[in-house]
């Protein structure tokens, strides 16, 4: 029992020292206030970007749609997106996949562009596809100004993917001229479906802004017909 308690009142006591001597490493009023923590020496600009996004992958990651999602998402991805492609890209060893030469670097960066226009694009005709309605039918004269107010906002959202379409198809040539296969899987065969026209949203979105034109004019001649058979009646009933 005495070498117990012994024992015991070691320990508190090489406790205390490790408790006071950690109090004296850290406190400033110690005599060891001169040797200062290697982390201490880290600018706290350093620190701030590991929690707030600066980089072009920081905002990339931050990308994400649910299963269920509205405008309000979407629209708050393509500013992400847009916000990504404004900044600069990590070191290269910190890069979203393994690069070990200046050319699959190179590669690299391309493709990253490449791919969050694609996305872009691709959240600009998810807004549009919300206001364009897919079929006129003959009941719709009745709603033919807000039919129509309604496919006018789809065909702008339709026009601004476009040039980021646009953007895609030079990033993906420029980084097609790297003959080295980077590990962004998925975005290298993405690459490769638009370099061999595989993926066409040029003239899907051109497809997409007549189909509008056409349904537009639907409309207008359903009215025209509506008002002529209203105004015929009208004339029979005097």
């Amino acid at each position: 029992m005495k070498n117990l308690i012994i024992i015991m009142l070691v320990f508190a006591a090489v406790s205390l020292c490790a408790e006071d001597y950690q109090y004296q490493y850290f406190s400033k009023k110690s005599e060891r206030n001169r040797h200062v923590p290697f982390s201490d020496y880290i600018p706290r600009v350093r620190l701030h970007y590991q929690t707030v996004p600066h980089y072009l992958e920081d905002y990339y990651e931050l990308y994400g749609l649910k299963l269920y999602y509205n405008e309000n998402t979407l629209r708050k991805n393509i500013e992400r997106l847009k916000t990504a492609l404004q900044c600069k890209f990590r070191h290269p060893s910190m890069a979203l996949v393994r690069v070990e030469s200046d050319s699959e670097y190179f590669k690299y960066r391309n493709l990253m562009y490449m791919h969050i226009n694609m996305l872009i694009m691709r959240g600009y005709l998810s807004i549009a596809s919300r206001y364009d309605k897919q079929k006129i039918l003959f009941y719709n004269w009745d709603y033919a100004k807000e039919i129509n107010e309604s496919l006018d906002i789809a065909d702008r959202y339709y026009a601004e993917a476009l040039p980021y379409w646009d953007s895609v198809m030079k990033y993906a040539r420029v980084a097609s001229q790297v003959k080295i296969t980077t590990d962004l899987g998925f975005i290298e065969t993405e690459r490769k479906r638009i370099i061999t026209g595989d993926i066409d949203f040029g003239r899907i979105i051109t497809g997409y802004r007549s189909g509008i034109r056409d349904k537009k004019q639907k409309l207008n001649d359903l009215k025209a017909a509506y008002d002529k058979y209203d105004s015929a009646s009208n004339t029979r009933r005097e």
